[in-house]
């Protein structure tokens, strides 16, 4: 599935179809989000931008160290959003691609963050004038749910500790709930580190405009205050 947001006479358009390219002005383009793409809308995309995209198997596999690099043409960065579970947290890989003011996406399940932008891009198309103004929305909406995500552990971890200071007794069930919660509250550090990794690499690229700086460094202020917590 493709989505190819752009601006036509001050008002946002969405097209799903990746022959729309021939009659889309380029300049026109603020973010191409691929859903479980298929071959021709992949092909189409990396026509229209003058790049290659990568694949699933390419982004999984970069290390933590180089999941942010450039090449003349694009800024790459992959990150792992979690998908909470009624037990356990599943991380999704997404690829985001900055090629002049266009933000491309490319990920394999529906994430809440590109729901939300995906609306509040159609009601208000004047707050999005670019790509990398898309780029940085979805990381603001992902810190906020990853800090959603804290806030539920802390409050389990309470739970826990009450039960353990009451005395109650210690079940085989009550152990495997503790360590599912460890292993939990390591994926979330894991997945805001890895946050932090990719912002402060843009900061430090001479391709990404300086004027988003600021905003860049808030997020950051976030995640250390996340990390923290």
């Amino acid at each position: 599935m493709i989505g190819i947001f752009y601006k036509e006479n001050g008002q946002m358009m969405v097209s799903q179809s990746e022959s729309d390219f021939a009659t889309i002005p380029y300049d026109n383009v603020i973010w191409i989000d691929l859903l479980s793409p298929t071959g021709e809308e992949k092909r189409a995309t990396e026509a229209f931008l003058g790049t290659t995209l990568q694949t699933r198997a390419q982004a999984e596999e970069i290390e933590s160290s180089s999941r942010f690099y450039e090449t003349e043409q694009a800024i790459f960065a992959n990150t792992n959003f979690l998908i909470p579970g009624p037990d356990e947290y599943n991380e999704e890989t997404v690829s985001f691609i900055l090629t002049d003011e266009i933000l491309t996406t490319l990920r394999e399940c529906p994430l809440k963050s590109f729901t939300d932008l995906q609306r509040r891009m159609l009601a208000f198309p004047k707050m999005y004038d670019s790509g990398h103004v898309a780029f940085l929305s979805i990381l603001e909406q992902r810190i906020d749910l990853d800090a959603d995500m804290v806030e539920i552990v802390s409050k389990e971890i309470t739970q826990f500790t009450k039960k353990i200071s009451l005395g109650e007794d210690i079940s085989e069930e009550f152990l495997i709930d503790l360590n599912q919660m460890q292993d939990n509250t390591m994926l979330i550090r894991e997945n805001i580190v890895d946050k932090q990794r990719v912002i402060s690499s843009i900061l430090k690229s001479a391709r990404y405009p300086k004027e988003y700086q600021p905003k860049l460094n808030v997020l950051l202020k976030d995640i250390s205050s996340l990390i923290n917590h």
